[in-house]
This record gives C-alpha cells, structure tokens and sequence, in this order.
C-alpha cells in the first residue's frame, strides 16, 4: 500500500468512526429509541446469568453471545477497579452500540481490502469513502442490533474468497484457494449465525466454482477442483452451527421459529403495505440508504465494473441476486434489510465516478485528478452532509424523554392517565404513581361505568403512523373536554414529505432534515377542563 492511499484511509476510517460513535447515547434513558435492542440484551444478560440457550430463534444466537461477551467483560473491568455498581440498562446499551459502531467501521477497511484485490488502490479508497458515508450504514452502525455485524461478515466472505478466486498470476484455480474458500465459508457461517439471510453468501461460492469451470471446463471431472467448495461448505456448516448451537440441540423450537420468520418476510410487517421488497427496495431502500448520488454513480459503474472485472463481478454479482432474491421476495420490506448490498454498491459507485473520472478528463482535457476530484464532491458530498445533520438531529433529546420528565413531575397518585402510544411510544412513567387507564378505539370509551375519562390524555403522532397516530375519537375528546397542557414536536413543516422507513418504530427520516426539530413523535399531553389548573405550564 502507498503511504499516501495508507494516509487517505485513516482518515477516512476515522471520519467513518466519528459518524458512527456519535451519538451512540442517543435517546437514553428511554428503552425503546431503538425498537428490539431490549431484546438482543436482554437474551445476552441471560448467556452471562447461565442461560446459554436463548429460546429464541427469529434471530440466530452470534449476536447475543457477542454482546454477552462485552457485557461479562465489562462486569469484570468493574469488578477489578473495585466498583460494585451494577451495569444499568443504558450501560448495557452503550456497550452493545459501541461494539456496533467499531464493527460498522471495520467494515470500511474491509470493503477497502477486498476492492483493493479487485481494481486500484484508488478506486478502493473510494468504495472506501462512500461506504463511509452511507446514511444507511451509518444509521444502523448507532444501534445494537444484527445487521450491521452481519454485513461485516458478508463483506469478510466476500473479500476472503476474491482472495482465492482472483490469481495475480491468472491460474484458473489459484494456489491456496481452498484455504481462502474455507476462511470465507467460515465468515460466511458466522454472517448467516448472525442474521439468516447472510447465508446467501453462499451463492458466490457457486459463482467462483461455476468461473473456474467455464475457463477450463475439464476441470469439472477432477475432484480436486471441487475441493474448494466442500472446504467452504464445511466452514460454513461449521461456522453457523458453533455460534448458533441449539439451532442442533433444541431444533423444535429452532424449525418452528423460522417457518415464523419465513411467514412475516412473505407477509408483511404490521398494517403498512409497501409492496414487494424487490421493487421497493430497489427504489427506496437502497438509493436513499445510499444517497441519491452515489446510487446514480453505482448504476453508472454496473457496466464498466461486469467489463474490466468480469470474475469479481461475477462472484459478487451471484451474492448480491441471491440475496436481493431472499429478501426482496415478501413484502416486509425494512430498510436495513438490504444493508448488505450497501458496500457493493458503493464499490460499484467507486468504479463508475473512476471511470466517469478518466472519460470526462480526456475528453475535455483537464487534468484526471482535478476532474476525477470534482466527480468524488459531487458524489459523495450530499452523502456526507446527510449523515452529519442525521447525527446532529440524533443527538437531541428525544420527545419521548422531554414529555416522559415533563408529566412524571408533576401526576400525583389519586391521578387516572390514558397513554395512546404504541409499545414504542409510550411514555417511561414507571417511577410515578397513577392510575392507567386504557381505551376501546371500537367502542370509543374507557370502560368506565359512569362514562367518566381520565385526567391526563397523552397522544402522539408522526410520519410514520403505524406506530404514532391519534385515534379519531381521542381526537375529538381532547379538542372538547381537555386542555392542551405542554406539547414538544420532533416534526415541523411537511413532515410528511420526508422519506421514513414506514414499517420501522424509528422517528428519523433518510431525507428533509429540515422538517425535523428531534428524534421521537410528536407528543400533546392534555388535562380535563374541569380540573384546577396546572402551576406552571412549558412548551417546546
């Protein structure tokens, strides 16, 4: 590597680091900012407490051992400085989105090493860069959950098996490409242990074995030739199965959850119809996940990628149709379903603005790295403002914590409260003492005998309905029988005009920052009209 490329990618590593680390505290101490992360703690807590089986199988099990692992760590550190504080759940949740964030970086050095064996060193600093910037990517590098640890293991399949598929020396079947296969089979085995749609990565082995055969198809009736591939079957098998070990040991349990998994990917998730993943991911998901610029710069770069680096290409082209075939056939359609396929096509987009570089400079007859230079800002300029201004919003106080502190100081224990939110909106009103009660949108009532309602109304709403929207009913009573007591907005604007991932419980769009003031729904709080006043009243 030369010391000018090793310069660019530090800083591009640490450029990614800073977007991703920050703000890893976002939304605490409220427990659900990030929907599901309770879970993936929760089940780690109960590895450290002994529980090795986790009972649970919509996810496979590398996620809850490796949080476990950091938390067990922690829990010594703590313990060999002579702190007796037990780690709080905000604690636990640090920990785990710190481990997210650093392997959410790893996987920019990856990516570079594995463009790198495949076109220059330039080009790699590039996949490098826009990877760096990938809203998506960066997103979900802030949050503990599976799908950025299993892109970095995708991406460490693909990079290990380039590595034995691609000879300097241009052998069909290169020195060592059982070894590289079997270490890819293995990452590969861990990636499909931590998400099972990682198992697509497969499909690049049966692209490589296929190359080989297709460049000398004699080779088809040696068993040597196949070696390659049982080796990366093995690991695979071998890698899936270590991590995931009661997939084998309580394999009801383990069948019976994944025909679950199967039947909401092909379903649908909650009431949100969004159509078939294979079309909206490729119109929404993946150029928002990557920026409108990079993605019309990785289109660009599909045709002189399948031309200059045909065996690459292949090899991963066959991962990325077999993966965008899994996911994109249901219609559970989140957007972090495609993260995988963010480095390629950022590898994609690096070829093309590459390319683009050469074409426009000798056509014009400027110098190539100026040209080049000003396709690079173009590019992934926008990309880099989204994800600083995504963190900076993400760093707010989040409604959900401003409203929960606002009304927690002041219900008193003879008071009767109705919190409309979802699970995930709901105000954390635990440490107060009140009375909930709850609602019948069908019936329009609380149930209570002498139609009386509650003293205090919560609603929200936002963009992203399915999770924050006021039932008509609520509506109309809190407009005639209730006063409007403190109100703090996450949205302003045309809110709606801003692209949310609408079947996910997260409060930040990929689009129109300028319609948001911070994370969380809007939140109206009311009281009856007929109750004494309120001391002090407060707005935000």
């Amino acid at each position: 590597m030369q010391p000018a490329t090793r310069r660019w990618l530090i800083i591009i590593v640490f450029a990614g680091a800073a977007l991703r680390l920050f703000p890893i505290w976002f939304g605490l101490p409220y427990p659900q900012a990030r929907p599901d992360e309770e879970t993936a703690l929760g089940k780690a807590v109960e590895v450290i407490d002994g529980q090795l089986n986790p009972r649970f199988f919509h996810w496979p099990s590398l996620t809850f051992y490796l949080f476990a692992m950091a938390l067990w760590t922690a829990r010594a550190v703590h313990g060999l400085v002579g702190d007796a504080r037990e780690l709080t759940f905000a604690d636990n949740v640090l920990l785990a989105r710190g481990v997210v964030a650093l392997a959410g970086t790893a996987t920019i050095v990856v990516l570079f090493q594995l463009a790198r064996r495949v076109t220059t060193e330039g080009t790699a600093l590039l996949a490098a860069a826009f990877l760096a910037v990938a809203i998506l990517h960066v997103r979900e590098s802030h949050f503990a959950m599976t799908d950025v640890l299993m892109t970095l293991l995708v991406v460490t399949s693909l990079a290990h098996l380039l590595r034995g598929v691609c000879s300097p020396d241009d052998e069909v079947i290169p020195k060592g490409a059982t070894l590289w296969c079997a270490v890819a089979g293995l990452a590969g085995g861990l990636a499909a242990s931590t998400k099972y749609s990682g198992a697509a990565v497969a499909a690049s082995m049966a692209a490589a074995q296929v190359s080989w055969f297709v460049r000398s198809p004699r080779l088809a009736l040696s068993w040597r030739a196949w070696m390659p591939s049982l080796a990366y079957g093995a690991a695979l098998l071998a890698g899936f199965f270590v991590a995931t070990p009661y997939a084998i040991l309580d394999h009801e349990l383990f069948v019976r959850d994944l025909r679950f998994d199967a039947t909401h990917l092909s379903e649908g998730h909650g009431a949100v119809n969004l159509g078939r993943g294979w079309i909206y991911h490729l119109t929404q998901s993946l150029p928002h996940g990557v920026g409108l610029t990079v993605a019309i710069a990785a289109v660009l770069g599909v045709i002189p990628f399948a031309r200059y680096y045909r065996r690459a290409a292949f090899v991963l082209g066959a991962f990325a149709a077999g993966f965008y075939l899994v996911i994109g056939s249901g219609y559970t359609v989140f957007f972090r379903y495609i993260l995988p396929l963010v480095p390629l096509a950022c590898l994609s987009a690096a070829v093309g603005v590459s390319h683009a570089g050469t074409w426009l400079a000798s056509r014009l007859g400027g110098r190539q790295v100026v040209v080049t230079g000003a396709l690079i800002l173009v590019t992934a300029g926008p990309a880099l403002v989204h994800c600083v201004w995504f963190d900076l919003l993400l760093a707010r106080t989040d409604t959900r914590v401003l409203a929960g502190q606002w009304l927690e100081s002041r219900l008193q224990p003879e008071d009767s409260l109705h919190d409309a939110g979802s699970n995930y909106t709901q105000l954390d009103l635990w440490r107060a003492g009140f009375h909930r009660w709850f609602y019948d949108p069908a019936a329009n009532s609380f149930g209570d005998p002498d139609g009386r309602t509650p003293d205090w109304l919560v609603l929200h709403d936002s963009p992203v309905s399915a999770y924050a929207s006021i039932p008509p009913g609520l509506r109309v009573l809190a407009q005639s029988e209730y006063v409007l007591v403190y109100n703090v907005r996450g949205t302003r604007g045309r809110a709606r005009a801003a692209v949310y991932d609408l079947q996910d419980a997260f409060f930040l769009p990929f689009t129109r920052f300028t319609t948001i003031e911070r994370p969380g729904p809007n939140i109206s709080v009311y009281r009856r009209r007929d109750l004494p006043p309120l001391q002090f009243r407060s707005s935000h």
